[in-house]
């Protein structure tokens, strides 16, 4: 390798290890990392037809497809045109990824390395979550006047949550091999904990269903957890977390839970009613879920074009009284597909959000080997439906997806090659 080449593997493998940080630095920082190794994609075509992480078959499919994403009636076409285009970049960052990791041949001691780091910036995350909870500002100064959020590092963009839920899903394999099950037990409620003082409602939801999952799927695949210490941890989990709603009651966190279900499970009478659709219309994201569906039986086919939902949903016919319809994006994954993209575009994401999925279990059915159960939960948490999300097409949240996408993938097809 020349000393050039080995800067390049330095800078490449630098970038993969602090991810997060670029997450947390915002935009600018991920779509130089997109570029770099889109950039390296490039240099590197001729290893396409030789990848053993992603046949070229589906490589074709990523790129010939791309056109069910075209904006044939999009609202605004120069926007959805260039955001097309810049769409290539997220399946060239992925390949670029793979590639990377193939020609250099990174082994389980590099991603030790990758995770250790990762674990490192978590644990920075929640000593700064912390010290913002019990003193109102972080290590930075930042804080938040949203009654009941922690802003962290991410200051006005209170998406500390997201990334807290990424860098926890992403090191869970790691830190279960790297403690016993009392300890790992012990970890995970506290994860819980930080994701509740985060006030983050829906990534906290998603973690903790997604850590159940974990146990769940450990359990039956591997047979080192039996089906009743499933439901006793499930049942101890969540008498932890009734009694942790009990006494922390008197935060904003907690009263906002406490109304959610509340709300929700109406007893009266002695009878039990489920107000869930009242509960819905409560929320900020109700407008625009709805106006998203009806965006979308309008455009059914193509959709109105990538990034185009904020002039959609400003029109007259989608406004709801009472309520703010206008929004940059849907804050729901299916919705903005749909929306933006219609059944073509939905179609095609379909195939790259269960791939993998279908990959995972023919894996761990074939060699009960669970090696990429942290990148599958992470893959969940970013297609996880109803509950709100970050824009797909956006950088905070797409970059990130093709970014795990990537790991997940290379991890699975290291193991069954």
């Amino acid at each position: 390798m020349t000393a050039s080449s080995k800067n390049i593997h330095l800078i490449l493998e630098t970038l993969i290890k602090f991810f997060p940080i670029l997450i947390i630095l915002g935009p600018l920082a991920l779509n130089c990392f997109s570029l770099i190794f889109s950039i390296y994609a490039i240099f590197n075509l001729k290893s396409f037809k030789h990848l053993n992480t992603i046949n070229f078959k589906t490589i074709i499919f990523f790129f010939t497809f791309i056109i069910f994403l075209f904006p044939y009636s999009s609202l605004d076409f120069h926007t959805s045109l260039f955001k097309y285009l810049s769409y290539f970049r997220f399946i060239l960052m992925l390949l670029g990824i793979i590639i990377f990791l193939e020609n250099h041949k990174l082994n389980k001691g590099i991603f030790s390395e990758i995770y250790r780091n990762f674990v490192l910036i978590l644990i920075v995350i929640i000593i700064d979550v912390l010290i913002e909870f019990y003193t109102g500002s972080n290590l930075f100064g930042f804080s938040t006047d949203y009654n009941g959020r922690i802003a962290s590092f991410t200051n006005d963009e209170l998406i500390i949550g997201y990334i807290f839920t990424f860098v926890s899903l992403f090191t869970l394999l790691f830190i279960y091999n790297k403690t016993n099950s009392i300890t790992f037990f012990s970890i995970t409620i506290f994860l819980f904990f930080i994701s509740f003082i985060i006030g983050e409602r829906s990534n906290f939801l998603k973690l903790f269903s997604l850590i159940i999952l974990f146990y769940g799927i450990h359990s039956f695949y591997l047979k080192k957890i039996k089906i009743k210490k499933i439901l006793a941890i499930s049942t101890i989990i969540i008498s932890v977390m009734i009694s942790f709603f009990i006494f922390s009651k008197d935060t904003t966190q907690s009263r906002k839970f406490f109304n959610t279900f509340k709300n929700v499970i109406v007893v009266s009478d002695k009878k039990i009613d489920f107000r869930i659709r009242d509960e819905f219309f409560e929320t900020r994201h109700a407008a625009h879920y709805i106006t998203a569906y009806k965006i979308f039986l309008n455009h059914p086919i193509s959709g109105i074009g990538i990034d185009s939902f904020y002039l959609e949903s400003k029109k007259k016919e989608y406004k709801i009284e009472g309520y703010l319809s206008q929004s940059t994006h849907p804050h729901q994954i299916y919705l903005e597909i749909l929306s933006e993209v219609g059944l073509l575009g939905f179609l095609y994401f379909m195939f790259i959000f269960f791939y993998p999925i279908n990959l995972f279990f023919k894996n761990i059915n074939k060699q009960k080997n669970l090696n990429a159960i942290s990148n599958f939960l992470l893959h969940i948490f970013f297609i996880f439906p109803i509950l709100p999300s970050g824009s797909f097409f956006g950088t905070n949240y797409g970059i990130p997806f093709w970014f795990n996408l990537s790991i997940f993938l290379y991890l699975l097809k290291k193991k069954l090659s």
